[in-house]
């Protein structure tokens, strides 16, 4: 389907010029930023613009939700989507369901876009925030009687306290426990690799 389009080089700088004194609104952006930062970056440009992200907007405004794909957010709030996974009719559904999360921010006394950290949230929803965030492997190893003690305890922790649908250990508690620990980056489903994939800087 581009097989004939302009390449990057050539589109990029039509990019910049579109994204000017905007803020960029996607589902899952970050996966989205990291490409543009990256190709920003190849091509010699700078790139640091201001983006929300309507999934991490959803985990806070929908704690009740269970999924949250484009489209199953959509149909939780009634609206239709006509097609799903092509560009405009994403970008369609995500305009629709970024007004409904405009609307109630607005009603919790957001004004501008520093405020919406601030009131996106309930008290309900910290409480749930762990099961919402994305998770990551790690390597952790004792390397003295404090570290096993320690290890002991985040695995505790992660059975008991915070289980949701796996084990999870808060970096919190992580920091908190960190004494006689090794932490290693682990496989690809490690934050480190899943860094690097996504371009982060």
């Amino acid at each position: 389907m581009v097989k004939d389009a302009e390449t990057i080089d050539k589109v990029f700088p039509k990019i910049l010029d579109f994204l000017e004194d905007s803020v960029i609104v996607a589902h899952n952006a970050g996966f989205d930023v990291g490409f543009l930062k990256q190709n920003a970056k190849n091509l010699g440009y700078e790139f640091d613009y201001t983006y929300l992200d309507t999934l991490s907007l959803a985990k806070d405004l929908f704690p009740e939700y269970k999924k949250y794909k484009l489209g199953k957010i959509a149909e939780n709030l009634g609206i239709k989507v006509e097609v799903a996974h092509r560009a405009l009719d994403d970008v369609d559904t995500t305009v629709k369901v970024f007004k409904v999360m405009l609307d109630m921010l607005e009603k919790r006394g957001a004004k501008k876009i520093s405020d919406i950290d601030k009131v996106s949230r309930t008290e309900e929803a910290k409480k749930e925030e762990y099961k919402k965030l994305k998770t990551y492997h790690a390597i952790i190893l004792a390397k003295n009687y404090i570290g096993l003690r320690n290890l002991y305890k985040l695995v505790s922790y992660s059975h008991l306290d915070y289980f949701y649908r796996k084990p999870r250990i808060l970096k919190s508690l992580l920091e908190k426990y960190r004494e006689g620990l090794i932490i290693g980056s682990a496989c690809e489903a490690g934050e480190l690799y899943q860094a690097i994939e996504l371009r982060k800087n």
